[in-house]
């Protein structure tokens, strides 16, 4: 036997009774409706360090809104925050359009060409004298470069290949005179010319062999 409040009067009553003996109200109806217990939801606050932990790591720590107490509007922040750095993190990565097209439609700054330098003159002569004072030197001016040569012809002769060339006077003696191959397309200018005739050319340096200037690629000048 248990002792129950009476819902009528509030006093106490045994609940095998039938009905309060202070009132009368029936206590079996009273026995058959149990009291509900009311449920308490705890409602949870965003702490500060939470709060820093969305701010700044939004991907690791919001996940902790999804835990039960935590309001409706917290989560929607939480989570517009997460979506809006990942927006920005996406876009962050790709090239902007804009800029590359701008760098694209950059007009190029036009080139502007060296001016060619003039070419150089000397006679058979000094060109001899150059290559027999210093190899080296006279190589840094004349080989693999263009330059008019003026002398007075020596000997008309053909290489080893068939391949035309003049020596002109002005070597150190008359077996060093400058060599100078004409191309193919002067061989019958070479077959004009004589011994003492005097003409110029225009060679590219070709060093030399014992001392002895040689040029090729010699187109004369008209």
């Amino acid at each position: 036997m248990a002792l129950i409040t009476c819902y009528e009067c509030d006093r106490m009553a045994s609940d095998q009774a039938t009905a309060c003996p202070h009132c009368g109200a029936p206590i079996a109806k009273q026995a058959a409706t149990p009291r509900t217990q009311p449920v308490f939801v705890v409602n949870r606050r965003v702490g500060f360090w939470l709060g820093v932990g969305i701010f700044l790591f939004p991907v690791i720590f919001v996940w902790f809104l999804l835990r039960q107490g935590h309001s409706t509007t917290s989560r929607v922040i939480g989570f517009a925050w997460l979506a809006l750095v990942l927006v920005a993190m996406a876009s962050g990565d790709r090239p902007s359009g804009k800029a590359a097209t701008n760098s694209s439609n950059q007009t190029q700054p036009a080139k502007v060409a060296a001016p060619a330098e003039p070419m150089i003159e000397v006679s058979a002569q000094q060109l001899a004298q150059a290559y027999d004072r210093n190899t080296v030197a006279a190589d840094q001016q004349f080989k693999g470069k263009r330059f008019k040569i003026t002398g007075t012809v020596d000997s008309i002769n053909t290489d080893m290949f068939g391949n035309p060339y003049v020596t002109l006077r002005g070597g150190i003696n008359q077996f060093m005179e400058p060599q100078f191959e004409l191309d193919e397309d002067h061989a019958n200018y070479a077959a004009g010319l004589q011994s003492g005739l005097r003409i110029s050319l225009i060679c590219t340096g070709h060093g030399d062999v014992a001392k002895t200037p040689m040029s090729k690629d010699c187109t004369p000048v008209n």
